[in-house]
């Protein structure tokens, strides 16, 4: 089989993974599929990111929203994730109500919700764009859909109407302040450099075919005293993987993770590293399953 062959194959298998068209995957100046473009601090955002989106109503994150599922439900309104050099793109239909939803609040003056320090940059006509100051990352959400006379004014009316809810009395908009507050910065634990920022980066531009082929919706852990790696949990049954399955489409698939490596640990368990770093996969038997 021709290199070209090869290259529209792979092409397809990426696009049909990722829920991308061909023609937007990114690739080097020579022409090379490259799924991983983040520099050292915006892999720390995509780490944070989706340790966040990894989580569920049972199992919610620190930085969940005290009296809604917010964060844990996004990535049910997802439509495509890509890493870009600069910038993160998340493909939605909903693109205003996920930017609600992800920038941060100040809940009865003491608890954060959100993603700490994550600042509106501007809204155009079907992106809103934010960044995040301490590490400068950025991530656009973009309407997939958008109506060909969609004009800017069309989308800051319904970013106004999905950020209503921020203006309740008990609540505190921290993304409309200009740097970073002294709540935040008691945050700043979620965003910092750890071994295995990169593994975790890397997992969230994968993070589609677990959530949509795969139809699971896991916990990504931190460990606890006496664990040595972050652990990605799921409830398998005869209708959803196991560990070894989804450490195969992080290590042998053709949107696998470069240098990474699975090793099945037991029967539920796998252990997946890249470098120095580990994650242990854990798919927990359903009852009655």
């Amino acid at each position: 089989m021709s290199p070209h062959s090869n290259d529209l194959l792979l092409r397809r298998a990426c696009a049909n993974y990722l829920y991308i068209r061909q023609r937007a995957i990114p690739r080097t100046a020579s022409g090379s599929i490259q799924l991983d473009w983040a520099g050292s601090q915006q892999q720390d955002f995509q780490a944070m990111l989706v340790t966040c989106l990894m989580s569920t109503s049972d199992t919610p994150h620190a930085l969940e929203h005290p009296k809604k599922t917010c964060i844990a439900s996004a990535s049910g309104y997802f439509n495509a994730i890509m890493s870009r050099p600069e910038v993160l793109e998340i493909l939605t239909n909903t693109a205003c109500r996920i930017a609600s939803r992800l920038m941060p609040v100040l809940y009865d003056q003491s608890r954060i919700a959100g993603i700490p320090v994550l600042r509106l940059l501007n809204v155009t006509s079907h992106r809103v764009r934010l960044i995040h100051l301490p590490t400068s990352a950025r991530l656009d959400l973009i309407d997939s859909s958008p109506s060909r006379d969609r004009t800017r004014r069309d989308m800051r009316r319904d970013f106004l109407r999905e950020t209503q809810w921020h203006a309740q009395p008990h609540i505190e908009p921290l993304w409309e302040k200009a740097g970073l507050t002294a709540a935040e910065e008691a945050q700043k634990h979620h965003w910092a450099r750890q071994t295995c920022t990169p593994l975790r980066s890397a997992l969230l531009v994968r993070s589609m075919p677990i959530w949509y082929k795969f139809d699971l919706y896991p916990t990504l852990l931190a460990p606890t005293r006496g664990q040595q790696h972050y652990q990605l949990v799921w409830e398998a049954d005869a209708y959803h993987p196991g560990a070894d399955q989804v450490g195969e489409l992080l290590t042998q698939s053709p949107v696998r993770i470069p240098r990474a490596r699975y090793q099945p640990l037991t029967a539920e368990a796998g252990l997946l590293t890249l470098d120095d770093s580990g994650l242990v996969l854990t798919a927990v038997p359903a009852l009655g399953g």
